[in-house]
């Protein structure tokens, strides 16, 4: 509710103290009114004594009254004769000489004489029981709805003739007459009793201290209740001056105790406070300083909190700057060299901002022969040297071997004569513990801002890559070159899911064996229907794969389809031998020839796995035992695409291959006398002198087979045999030949 601390203490305190002044009020003012109460209820008990006493009294003159006038003789004469206008007169002169309210004479048989009046009227049963019980009664008697303070005497005759009846009204005045004997300003009234004994009484103010005194009623009639009532505000009206006092001392000591709590809290909070603030600072990285004035335990918590807000802020620096450098050199790291970037980013400049990743080549063979330590150590006083011209804003180790620097130019043209002479003054020998260190360096150049993917950094180190491929010194970063990676990483996720699809699939083409002149393999290639960019060369995508990773998967789906196709291709009267081609990355992985060789299983003898030469170039010794491993397991090898590239002579003659392909290059340009002639008849003829024989791929003509049957080549493919189709297809090529030979069937069945 309340989010200020000063705010819940003034609240607490004051609040607090606030409610034990209420609470003494409210005590004092309880205490008072009891007081009030106790002294009203006794005046009221006095008042009730005093009507009681004088009750008596007047019920006693009642009854001398009525034993006087029962003692008459004239009267008594008069009541034995029953002379109704003489009691009725008698009466009617004593009720008045007395002051009485109302005289009756009430006869034996039940009829009645009321004083003044002649005439009869017959007596209440319940009256006549009461006089008869007790002939002095006297009590409480309503009479035509108005309550009477009534005696009996009984008229002797000389035996009981009948009964006086003398009555006192309980008028207002009498009952104002005792309102006037008590010292209070109270209020009296009579209630009485119905025939069930419950009281009707008046209204009478609902906040009133009472007291009631009970009034017998005459014989068995109803009795009744004096009541008194005093009002409580008259009670406490005395007491009000007082009670007003209490009132405004407790609010001015409230009021006193909230500005008090306030200035209490405000003293113990202000250093909270600072405190809050000074974390929030320290949270959002603002340097902390505040002053400690108290010296209580919050202010030495405000000390020792400013003193690990100090050591926080110094760790923090140490550690901004170890996040900034190289553990190993202690030169500025790659993000150190982005931050560069960044703030320069901000700057509205004409130049334009360039970042140039400069490497060490060969720098695996120069650690390799001086260890790492005084690679570290070169590379340290390398950067060192390229911190020194006054053009280069800031430089980063941002990888192995280089080291990215940030420089301001005009243009391209002039930042690569600034890097020219930059490589130049920095490829001077370093010395590393006393011994010189030759180097040679390159360069890769990109502006800054200029492309979004992947970034200057990156598009430097692939610039020096770039430059390494084409054995250049400088190169500024070539972005069709480059291509677009992105683009390639969603072309793979496409080619997975068309593995699944049936976009990606295989086509075999016959391969025609030139002395049984039949066909007797196919080679397995792989195709790709596209379902937006259409039809996907092999060469661009098998590529892709080999760069991402994804020629594992790709060339075990090859090998599980082939295996599939060439089962039934068997089972239709066609034992072709099944050629694939198996990508140079693979034949370094022993996992993957394990599970080849166990895929292939049984008809290891009738595939032929298509390997390049280049594939043993990089670890000669490992490819060429997997070869081996390949070869003992009944796998025929062939060497696939020889002439394309650098060939070698001692890695033929290593590679233990049964069958050599010459490329298509060769081939498709054949002609009678010409140098490829020349060159495909002295490999044939080498091949079959190491034992392989010779396959010919890229015939299209009938001319070419012509000759190469002449050149002594064993097997040929190519669109004169064959164009590469489904299995289908192939399978309805294969049935049409139906044991046909020769390339008249051939013809006959394209």
């Amino acid at each position: 509710m309340f989010r200020k601390l000063k705010t819940k203490l003034t609240v607490a305190y004051g609040g607090l103290l606030g409610l034990i002044l209420i609470a003494v009020a409210g005590a004092v003012y309880l205490s008072v009114q009891h007081t009030a109460k106790e002294n009203v209820r006794a005046e009221l008990k006095a008042t009730a004594s005093v009507y009681e006493r004088l009750w008596q009294i007047n019920q006693q003159q009642l009854a001398e009254n009525a034993d006087i006038m029962a003692r008459d003789f004239g009267f008594r004469e008069a009541v034995a004769t029953q002379d109704a206008g003489t009691i009725a007169s008698a009466l009617d002169n004593l009720r008045n000489r007395l002051g009485l309210s109302r005289a009756f004479l009430v006869f034996e048989d039940g009829s009645g004489l009321e004083a003044g009046n002649s005439a009869t009227f017959e007596t209440p049963a319940i009256v006549m029981d009461a006089v008869k019980t007790n002939n002095h009664a006297s009590g409480l008697i309503p009479i035509s709805g108005i309550q009477y303070q009534a005696v009996a005497a009984p008229v002797m005759a000389p035996a009981r003739v009948g009964w006086v009846i003398f009555a006192t009204e309980l008028d207002a005045a009498e009952l104002h007459e005792l309102e006037s004997l008590s010292p209070i300003n109270l209020k009296a009234s009579i209630a009485a009793a119905d025939s069930n004994g419950n009281f009707s009484i008046p209204d009478h103010p609902v906040h009133a201290i009472s007291a009631r005194t009970p009034l017998d009623g005459f014989g068995e009639l109803p009795a009744g209740v004096l009541l008194l009532d005093y009002p409580m505000s008259a009670a406490m009206a005395p007491f009000k001056p007082m009670l007003f006092a209490i009132a405004a001392l407790a609010l001015s000591g409230l009021v006193a105790l909230i500005v008090c709590s306030w200035f209490i809290s405000n003293s113990l909070t202000l250093p909270i406070t600072r405190l809050d603030r000074a974390t929030r600072q320290l949270a959002s990285g603002v340097p902390v300083d505040f002053e400690v004035e108290s010296i209580d335990e919050i202010g030495r918590l405000a000390k020792s909190f400013l003193q690990m807000a100090h050591e926080i802020e110094t760790r923090e620096r140490s550690i901004v700057k170890m996040s900034l450098t190289d553990s190993e050199t202690l030169l500025p790291n790659r993000r150190a060299l982005q931050q560069a970037i960044d703030q320069l980013r901000v700057h509205d400049d004409s130049d334009s901002e360039f970042c140039v990743a400069i490497g060490i080549d060969r720098l695996m063979h120069i650690s390799t022969a001086i260890g790492q330590s005084a690679t570290n150590e070169l590379l340290a006083k390398f950067g060192a040297r390229l911190e020194k011209p006054d053009f280069i804003h800031s430089i980063g180790l941002v990888g192995a071997d280089m080291i990215g620097v940030l420089i301001t130019a005009s243009d391209g043209g002039s930042v690569a004569k600034q890097v020219s002479d930059l490589l130049h003054a920095a490829s001077d020998p370093i010395l590393v513990a006393g011994e010189k260190i030759d180097i040679t360096l390159s360069a890769g150049i990109c502006q800054v801002g200029l492309h979004d993917m992947p970034g200057p950094v990156d598009e430097a180190i692939v610039a020096l890559q770039q430059a390494r491929a084409q054995r250049r010194q400088l190169q500024i970063f070539d972005a069709e070159a480059y291509g677009d990676p992105g683009g390639t990483l969603s072309l793979m996720s496409d080619m997975v899911a068309g593995l699944s699809d049936g976009s990606v699939f295989l086509a075999y083409q016959p391969k025609y064996d030139c002395r049984q002149q039949a066909v007797r393999g196919v080679e397995a290639l792989l195709r790709w229907n596209h379902p937006i960019r259409g039809s996907v060369t092999p060469d661009k995508f098998v590529e892709y794969a080999e760069e991402t990773g994804h020629i594992r998967p790709l060339t075990q789906w090859v090998i599980t389809q082939s295996v599939s196709d060439r089962e039934r291709m068997r089972l239709a009267g066609h034992d072709l031998k099944m050629s694939v081609n198996i990508s140079g990355r693979l034949l370094g992985d022993p996992d993957f020839l394990d599970w080849a060789i166990k895929e292939i299983g049984q008809a290891s003898d009738r595939f032929c796995f298509e390997v390049t030469e280049t594939a043993v170039i990089d670890d000669p010794e490992t490819a060429l035992a997997n070869i081996q491993r390949l070869r003992n397991a009944g796998v025929e090898i062939s060497i696939d695409d020889y002439g394309s590239g650098l060939s070698s002579l001692s890695y033929l003659k290593q590679i233990p291959a049964q069958e050599l392909k010459i490329d298509k290059s060769f081939v498709l340009g054949l002609q009678s006398g010409s140098s490829d002639s020349m060159l495909i008849k002295s490999t044939i003829d080498l091949a079959h002198s190491l034992g392989m024989s010779v396959t010919a791929e890229g015939v299209e003509t009938e001319e070419v087979l012509r000759l190469l049957q002449v050149m002594g080549a064993d097997v040929v493919q190519g669109y004169y045999i064959g164009r590469p189709q489904t299995r289908d297809r192939t399978l309805a090529l294969l049935n049409s030949l139906s044991g046909e030979t020769g390339l008249e069937a051939i013809g006959r069945a394209r």
